[in-house]
């Protein structure tokens, strides 16, 4: 297949959908599919940069196209680029904030329909509009209201040939004629399939990674846990935060403070992929500031249960299964309303592979006509 992902940024680190998009257009690379991407409102860089990146070791050629650049502009530079790499699919990863800083892209339909007719729609939405699940106070659901007008006038325009997203309660919200669920995985490589020599039996290692959630209480809920473990297996719980944690970070770190002491909860900071994954492999167990409706979209909590982390979600074990039978993490997910006990970690596994697979199995599907997408040997 010849192929064009289009983002909204690629500085590596610091965009997930951005990471997300570099690993599986990398992974496709490497299963000798043509790919590009392009990310059309890059807001960390000032100029246009035409060239490579690199994952697990692949290059895949990118445009990243800078936010402060003119939308007519941009656009004009995606549409030559598209048009010079000829796909058979163009595949959006769409985030609302990802293209317009308030979440409201009133023209980006318009400039979509101008990066050319030569090819199929793909959507991919990692994020639907605001207050669908949770919280969601009046300005928020005018917000939510004009983002889903948004979504919904996009769909219409665009008809993708395909439509994915990665857990129910987006499928159900979209209301499109056909959604296929397509799981995430995670966006830090594992370092090393053999985790290392595992840590002293006294202590019990927790790690945070990405930000905080501003539901203190939940969080709460998910140190007592942690606590009780402790208790309960005669071991110190000791937390490891990895990245900038967010604007909730200081009263987190003060909750965890006071229920493991102040020694045992260290800050590391914004880390390197590889920094990142040697903690995970070293840790024993994962908090999420997901709940069970929307970890699957939580790149965070993926990454966790691929090194092979038993991760605590927000809330309680919920009584409805909506994963079924078949979901390959289901027995690493922890409620804070299960009986405190031992944790046990598993094999880390490489998701991106299967992934990749569903993503491709997702598109075949769709080929009809004189646009066959055949799998290069």
């Amino acid at each position: 297949m010849k192929i064009v992902f289009l983002c909204g940024s690629l500085e590596p680190g610091r965009d997930g959908v951005g990471d997300y998009t570099r690993r599986l257009a990398c992974e496709l690379i490497r299963k000798q599919h043509d790919v590009a991407i392009v990310a059309l409102n890059d807001r960390k860089t000032t100029t246009l940069y035409e060239g490579m990146q690199v994952s697990n070791d692949i290059e895949v050629p990118v445009l990243r196209l800078p936010g402060d650049m003119r939308e007519r502009e941009r656009f004009a530079a995606a549409r030559n680029y598209i048009g010079q790499f000829n796909p058979e699919w163009v595949s959006l990863q769409y985030v609302p904030f990802s293209f317009e800083k308030r979440g409201l892209p009133f023209s980006f339909t318009r400039h979509l329909t101008s990066l050319g007719k030569d090819f199929r729609w793909h959507v991919m939405f990692h994020e639907l509009w605001v207050g669908l699940h949770g919280y969601s106070n009046f300005k928020l659901k005018v917000l939510g209201l004009l983002q889903k007008v948004i979504i919904r006038h996009m769909l219409a325009v665009l008809n993708p040939a395909s439509v994915t997203t990665s857990i129910g309660i987006y499928k159900k919200s979209l209301g499109w004629k056909e959604v296929n669920l397509i799981p995430l995985f995670s966006n830090i490589p594992i370092a090393e399939m053999t985790p290392p020599e595992p840590p002293p039996t006294d202590s019990l290692t927790a790690i945070h990674f990405g930000s905080f959630t501003g539901a203190l209480n939940d969080y709460q809920r998910q140190v007592d846990y942690l606590k009780a473990v402790g208790e309960k297996t005669g071991r110190t719980i000791c937390l490891e935060i990895l990245g900038d944690g967010g604007v909730h970070k200081d009263k987190a770190v003060d909750i965890a403070r006071r229920a493991f002491g102040e020694d045992n909860v260290i800050d590391h900071g914004f880390l390197s992929e590889a920094s990142v994954s040697g903690h995970m492999l070293k840790a024993d167990v994962g908090i999420s500031r997901a709940d069970y409706a929307l970890f699957g979209k939580s790149g965070s909590s993926m990454a966790m249960l691929e090194h092979g982390l038993p991760v605590l979600l927000r809330g309680e074990r919920p009584e409805d299964d909506m994963m079924g039978e078949n979901y390959p993490f289901k027995e690493q997910l922890v409620y804070a309303n299960d009986p405190a006990g031992t944790l046990t970690k598993k094999e880390p596994v490489y998701f991106v592979n299967q992934v990749s697979d569903i993503f491709l199995d997702s598109l075949q599907e769709k080929a009809t006509g004189n646009l066959i997408l055949i799998t290069r040997p």
